[in-house]
């Protein structure tokens, strides 16, 4: 499992980070909805070995912070011109903070 989930936080890592490097992108809030449902409908996505979201909170600038089995993530929306379309992302913290110096805070 652990090998798994080492495997998805590095392809995400990879994907947003190449998308942070073009110009035609930019962070946005998460989707709107109950913060947990969001977090977990994502996350869950995302890291399909997540078995519990915990402590979900939307934070100030509408990003969603979650612990799922004990790892922080921060899940929010990039819109890519390129693709003309809003994609939503979940990122564990230490990834989102290497990626996108975006703190989990």
């Amino acid at each position: 499992m652990r090998t798994n989930r080492l495997a998805s936080t590095c392809l995400c890592f990879w994907w947003v980070a190449s998308l942070a490097s073009a110009a035609d992108i930019s962070v946005g809030a998460a989707p709107k909805g109950d913060a947990t449902a969001v977090a977990s409908r994502i996350i869950k996505y995302n890291f399909p070995a997540c078995t519990r979201i915990s402590k979900a909170a939307r934070r100030e600038d509408g990003s969603i912070r979650a612990n799922c089995d004990g790892t922080e993530y921060l899940v929010f929306t990039i819109y890519s011109a390129s693709q003309g379309k809003m994609i939503e992302v979940a990122m564990n913290c230490t990834a989102a903070k290497s990626a996108l110096n975006v703190s989990c805070l």
